[in-house]
């Protein structure tokens, strides 16, 4: 028997978030670009941050043909990656035309990694990265790189350097995320994800 989702949020109804969710009207479109696996991760933040934000659209996939689709939806139109290349820009200096759009891949650095070598297409855009990468606060996900931010960080803070949008709303939501799965895990295992 199916769980039932709540249409807004995506998630469970038990743990639905809508109650943490202020929708906020950002200048920039972004599009992320969701690996599968990610899909049904309770832990993942993409969906979270899609339905905080006005403009933001998220593309599940992994091959070109995936992303096919969004190709065609940013046609035209000056288009950045988020992702620290070595040629990347900082978000807090970069200027952005008015008519941008923000690329962001949603997975683990490895299958992160995977989808850029799959789509060449996304390496030939201009690269945006931050100079001074913005402390994370992912308790309930282990990562194993110090410069690991979630999706719904890393998006906040590069629209707060590039269109100075305030990140309350989605960190907000965030907070709200991490206490509803800190709330449902066995005792033994929350101990291990709680700040230090």
């Amino acid at each position: 028997m199916s769980r039932a989702i709540c249409p807004h949020c995506q998630r469970p109804q038990r743990t639905c978030l809508c109650h943490a969710i202020t929708a906020t009207e950002n200048r920039i479109p972004v599009h992320i670009l969701m690996h599968p696996s990610e899909l049904k991760c309770a832990k993942g933040t993409a969906t979270l941050t899609a339905s905080v934000l006005n403009q933001c659209r998220i593309w599940p996939g992994e091959t070109e043909a995936d992303f096919a689709p969004l190709r065609d939806a940013i046609r035209g139109c000056p288009s950045f990656l988020l992702y620290p290349g070595e040629q990347a820009q900082s978000v807090e200096t970069a200027p952005l035309p008015g008519s941008a759009q923000l690329l962001v891949i949603d997975g683990t650095w490895r299958k992160t990694h995977k989808i850029l070598q799959l789509n060449p297409w996304l390496m030939a855009l201009p690269q945006l990265s931050f100079a001074e990468l913005p402390k994370g606060d992912y308790r309930i996900r282990k990562a194993h790189r110090e410069d690991s931010l979630s999706t719904l960080e890393a998006t906040a803070y590069a629209l707060q350097a590039l269109e100075s949008l305030d990140p309350a709303p989605l960190l907000r939501a965030f907070d709200a995320l991490k206490q509803s799965q800190l709330a449902h895990m066995p005792s033994s295992v929350r101990q291990r994800y709680r700040s230090e």
